[in-house]
């Protein structure tokens, strides 16, 4: 038998992967289905770039955009390499966002706006 917070961590993992798959949010999927119009490809790489996004900075947000990009990948069929690809071009263009405004850019900070 697990600890406590093991007990507890598989209650809540199992409730939200339940919860994840409620009726209620079929509305939500069949909208996305129908914006996508079909285009499969277009959903998975907004979904992949999103999740991408959100991983490269995590810090910076709450985390809806993983409840957006779960919406997505649940709405229709999904190419999973164009996936992973598409969620990695997320992560690395957050990332180069992300450092490129600090000391360590590449190219230096940016120097202080010239008064007047």
């Amino acid at each position: 038998m697990g600890s406590p917070d093991q007990i507890l961590s598989a209650r809540i993992h199992g409730e939200a992967l339940l919860r994840a798959q409620r009726p209620e949010l079929e509305p939500l999927m069949a909208d996305l289905r129908e914006i996508a119009a079909g285009r499969d490809d277009i959903r998975v790489e907004c979904a992949g770039t999103i999740a991408g996004s959100w991983f490269g900075s995590p810090g910076t947000k709450y985390g809806h955009e993983l409840i957006a990009a779960g919406l997505l990948l649940v709405a229709g069929p999904v190419d999973r390499e164009l996936l992973k690809r598409l969620v990695r071009t997320g992560y690395e263009t957050q990332q180069s966002n992300w450092l490129g405004y600090g000391p360590s850019s590449p190219s230096g900070p940016i120097p202080p706006a010239s008064p007047g």
